[in-house]
């Protein structure tokens, strides 16, 4: 038994040194060997989530520039779809007349606009 283990090894130590070059040391990988075909892929991700983000604020920014430029007499559509022209703007809240014949107004929180009426939905 201890022969057939001890062959086994003179033939393990052969193989590997045969493949590597007589007295050659056997080379590990390193760790950026084993990151580099993962750097690509991280990069396209950077480049997506930042993308992504800086197109978010964008819109963000008009919307709040939309929200802080209402007047007195625009007509809006509230995110509910609800159409009606502004009476009184009030800190956070807006009134919106909403039937012109029977007088019927609501009021709704600023942020409830979702945009005026004739400019491009954000």
């Amino acid at each position: 038994m201890t022969a057939l283990l001890a062959h086994a090894m003179v033939f393990a130590e052969a193989a590997t040194s045969a493949g590597a070059g007589a007295g050659a040391p056997v080379e590990t990988p390193s760790l950026m060997a084993g990151l580099a075909p993962f750097i690509p892929i991280l990069v396209i991700f950077m480049l997506f989530i930042w993308f992504t983000s800086r197109s978010q604020k964008k819109r963000q920014q008009a919307r709040q520039q939309m929200l802080d430029g209402l007047q007195p007499k625009d007509d809006v559509v509230t995110i509910g779809g609800i159409k009606g022209r502004i009476v009184t703007i009030k800190d956070d809240e807006v009134v919106l007349r909403i039937d012109k014949e029977k007088d019927v107004k609501i009021t709704i929180s600023k942020s409830g606009i979702g945009n005026k009426v004739g400019e491009q939905e954000l």
